[in-house]
């Protein structure tokens, strides 16, 4: 495994995005995992869209792995967090969760929201949207 989705990433992959899709079709699926916080907003998406069913059957076929939160994670997120709020450059929630899992396991979270996570120094990304 070497690489998280954040929630963008996913989108973009249920879409079809064509630019998305050359990147990704450079790796793996066993390359792949998809942070379970990305796994609820994805869900939470699909329970307020318009094609409940239809999106929630997309869900059901995820073929990565879902990496569960762990306490190491929590740690991390607090730290990240912390040093964030304190700097006067916080970013979301959900946000800091989704890269602490990625920071804790050393991995690369793929997300076109560079304005926020580029915030986190110990975090390495790739955006395969630009």
């Amino acid at each position: 495994m070497k690489y998280v989705f954040d929630t963008n990433a996913f989108i973009a992959l249920m879409k079809k995005n064509p630019v998305f899709l050359s990147k990704l079709k450079q790796h793996s699926p066993t390359d792949i995992a998809v942070p379970s916080i990305v796994i609820f907003e994805l869900y939470y998406g699909a329970y307020k869209s318009q094609k409940v069913s239809e999106n929630l059957a997309k869900l059901k076929k995820i073929p990565f792995r879902i990496l569960p939160f762990t306490l190491e994670d929590a740690q991390i997120a607090g730290k990240i967090r912390s040093e964030l709020t304190q700097s006067g450059t916080p970013i979301g929630g959900y946000d800091t969760l989704i890269a602490a899992q990625a920071v804790s396991r050393n991995l690369i979270l793929v997300t076109h929201n560079v304005r926020e996570f580029a915030r986190i120094d110990e975090l390495n990304w790739e955006d395969w949207l630009s």
